[in-house]
């Protein structure tokens, strides 16, 4: 393979995972310097980087394999579906130097909230219920947080950014065509247990109107650290949960927690101070306490 060749592949592939060269760095553990070389194509990888290299790719890609390094240019990108590529890399998104902060605070805490959350919300169609989605949260191989959520037939996939201790995400749903943006408290030591923050999206009327949301997230279950086996936890937890929570079930601090986020003397404001959140780790039951 040409060296050449093989850095224009590897700059397709880049875009279309909306990769930066210092996140493949990250992910396999390689100087980044080391990755510009390889797509400025001074330099191709050794046998062992290009073999993690196709891992990796792997993960996002069903079925990549080494033959695909080996295939013609127009085959590689339909390969990657780069062929209509229109996809912004996150670089453009964020300074470099806000994405660096977020990676270095996801490799120390990013496992810190991995796992399989329920949200409550308040319905706004339904005064006095309450709503529930299921989310994932879990590490990418891109040196970012992977962000999930999902209900009955919709599907939000993004990223979180983690900085100091709030969870910024953005999340797509390309089926139906909208995005969600969460900003959620965190802890500062631990593995999270309790999230609460405010969620951003649209409203599933004629006009598509965007609403904001106060929420709460609990733990309902750790993640395996297996891609396949933690994909089929999440679906099977959004196919047993009920979208509308039954009258009732959500207890008092929760529904009084959710209340007091629309501030009386600032309509139209709502906000989760970080003061009264309720977001923590694991409860430590004193019996159980060595």
């Amino acid at each position: 393979m040409a060296r050449d060749t093989f850095a224009e592949k590897l700059k397709l592939m880049l875009k279309a995972l909306s990769m930066s060269r210092t996140g493949l760095a990250s992910a396999l553990n390689v100087d980044k310097s080391l990755v510009g070389r390889w797509a400025a194509g001074t330099v191709k990888p050794s046998e062992h980087n290009l073999a993690n290299l196709t891992r990796f790719v792997a993960t996002h890609i069903d079925g990549f394999t080494m033959l695909d390094w080996e295939t013609d240019a127009a085959s590689f990108a339909r390969r990657v579906g780069a062929t209509s590529l229109s996809v912004t890399p996150v670089d453009a998104w964020f300074p470099r130097s806000i994405l660096d902060e977020a990676m270095r605070c996801a490799r120390q805490r990013g496992a810190a909230y991995e796992g399989i959350w329920r949200t409550t919300r308040s319905s706004s169609d339904l005064p006095g219920r309450y709503l529930h989605d299921i989310t994932m949260v879990r590490c990418g191989g891109d040196g970012m947080i992977e962000f999930r959520s999902g209900i009955e037939g919709v599907r939000y996939e993004g990223r979180a950014l983690l900085l100091q201790h709030q969870l910024f995400s953005v999340a797509s749903d390309t089926a139906h065509g909208s995005v969600i943006f969460g900003i959620f408290n965190g802890v500062a030591r631990n593995r999270a247990d309790v999230l609460d923050g405010l969620s951003i999206g649209t409203l599933q009327d004629a006009g598509g109107s965007p609403a904001c949301s106060a929420c709460i997230l609990h733990r309902i279950e750790d993640v395996t650290g297996d891609r396949d086996e933690d994909t089929r936890r999440f679906e099977a937890a959004v196919a047993a949960q009920l979208h509308l929570a039954p009258e009732g079930s959500v207890p008092a601090e929760i529904r009084d927690h959710l209340a007091r986020t629309v501030c009386d003397d600032a309509p139209g404001l709502m906000r989760m101070l970080f003061s009264q959140s309720m977001a923590r780790g694991p409860v430590v039951d004193p019996h159980k306490a060595g």
